[in-house]
């Protein structure tokens, strides 16, 4: 990294740990003067995939204010997440050097990083040596970040979730990742984020603060219907509650967002926990024997190998929450 370009890194870096301080020292204060929550008995692990950007790209600089504001409310909220990297949107001719940065925040906030292959290809449209070679493409700037901290990089989490069309190939992606000594990040709860972020990014940069406003307000509350749904499902499952992992990506939407989807969490009774820590719960231990073109929710996978013994789902998919038609509409028309 050239001297200019350090420093502004090193500038960066001091002004999110600024406003990271200041909004946990707001949320200290509130917690201190709001009213008693009710007890705290569920769990969850929070994941954001894309990293340094998802969905629609755009300028540095904008990118670099993104990446500040989503870390800094994560470090404000306790939030321990991983970040999963896509290393072809770090490895570009002239600002490589500006997004490696944007990993740093993450680490330097005491956050992990994780693989999510070089250029998010699908199992599913290219051979699995081709899938394989880009899960090692994505490697190297990660595991150099993640060792400077003291750490390893030992998480991966699939593109689009996609594990395989039939089982010997899923099988074959498995047991590549275990050589390579990876543990497979799942995901449980997944809100369709990147939906509702092409729309606000868009209005964004119009300028467009009501329809911004407006896209943020449905989002939270179909993040909110998405809790609902899926603590419904685990618990048609396994007969109890069990520990989520959600998927959330790194964009502008989550970025301004994220301190409310913090506090909607914990007023649904949540406490925040590691990914290393949520799958402990012996429901990740459940036989995965789903083969085919959905990229989904483990709980459906599961549903469905269970079923393949019983003959019936557990859980009614049909009533699973579908986005807003009018974002939907809005997300088709772009």
């Amino acid at each position: 990294m050239n001297p200019a370009r350090a420093s502004r890194t090193t500038d960066r870096h001091c002004a999110w740990r600024v406003v990271a301080a200041t909004l946990a020292a707001v949320a200290a204060l509130t917690a201190t003067t709001a009213p008693a929550a009710q007890s705290t008995t569920r769990t969850v692990a929070i994941t954001f995939d894309d990293l340094p950007l998802g969905g629609p790209q755009f300028g540095i600089e904008r990118m670099a204010a993104m990446t500040d504001k989503l870390v800094a409310s994560i470090v404000a909220g306790g939030v321990p997440a991983v970040g999963f990297v896509n290393e072809s949107k770090v490895d570009v001719e002239g600002e490589t050097d500006e997004r490696v940065g944007m990993l740093r925040t993450w680490v330097d906030a005491g956050l992990e990083l994780g693989n999510h292959t070089y250029s998010h290809p699908s199992p599913h449209h290219v051979p699995l040596t081709q899938y394989f070679e880009d899960i090692v493409r994505g490697e190297p700037f990660t595991r150099v970040l993640m060792e400077s901290s003291g750490g390893r990089l030992r998480f991966f989490r699939h593109p689009f979730l996609r594990r395989g069309l039939t089982l010997e190939d899923k099988q074959a992606i498995d047991a590549f990742l275990a050589a390579r000594g990876y543990t497979i990040a799942p995901v449980t709860m997944d809100n369709a984020d990147y939906l509702f972020s092409a729309v606000y990014t868009e209005a964004k940069t119009r300028g467009d603060e009501l329809l911004m406003a407006r896209v943020a307000d449905a989002y939270l509350a179909f993040s909110e219907q998405i809790y609902a749904f899926y603590e419904n499902a685990a618990e048609n499952l396994f007969g109890r509650p069990m520990t989520h992992v959600y998927l959330l990506h790194a964009n502008e939407l989550n970025a301004d967002t994220f301190d409310r989807f913090v506090a909607m969490t914990r007023a649904r009774g949540y406490e925040f926990v590691t990914l290393d820590e949520a799958l402990v719960d012996t429901a990740y231990a459940a036989a995965d024997r789903y083969a085919g073109p959905a990229g989904t929710s483990w709980i459906f996978r599961w549903d469905a190998t269970q079923a393949q013994e019983s003959g019936a789902r557990k859980v009614n998919w049909r009533t699973e929450p579908t986005v807003p038609d009018w974002v939907q509409q809005l997300f088709d028309s772009r």
